[in-house]
């Protein structure tokens, strides 16, 4: 195969409704020998349980490009923008004390 065709990014069909995109202010991971699985979801006051707007599943060897991928996207925000602070957190969106300890009862 030709090596200029492997560097170039594909080509994605969208439709106008697609590029809309979905907000998520909370994610949620779980990982087996076979695959990662990103929950992306949606909380809001006064409603105890997250709404999964999306779920993504990928391979190891996708999940450890996508992170260098998301880094190196940082990296160069972080360069034109100032540096970032998570400020110590370890998860984002509204706090809500009944995920907080599902996952702290996850660790």
């Amino acid at each position: 195969m030709n090596p200029k065709m492997m560097n170039q990014p594909p080509r994605i069909n969208a439709s106008a409704a697609d590029t809309d995109g979905v907000y998520s202010n909370v994610f949620f991971i779980a990982a087996s020998r076979a695959e990662f699985i990103l929950d992306f979801a949606r909380i809001v006051p006064g409603v105890n349980n997250p709404k999964l707007m999306s779920r993504i599943i990928v391979s190891p060897h996708r999940m450890k490009a996508l992170v260098k991928t998301m880094e190196s996207q940082i990296n160069s925000y972080e360069s034109k923008f100032g540096k970032l602070d998570s400020g110590g957190q370890t998860s984002f969106g509204f706090q809500n004390p009944a995920i907080e300890e599902v996952e702290s009862e996850s660790k």
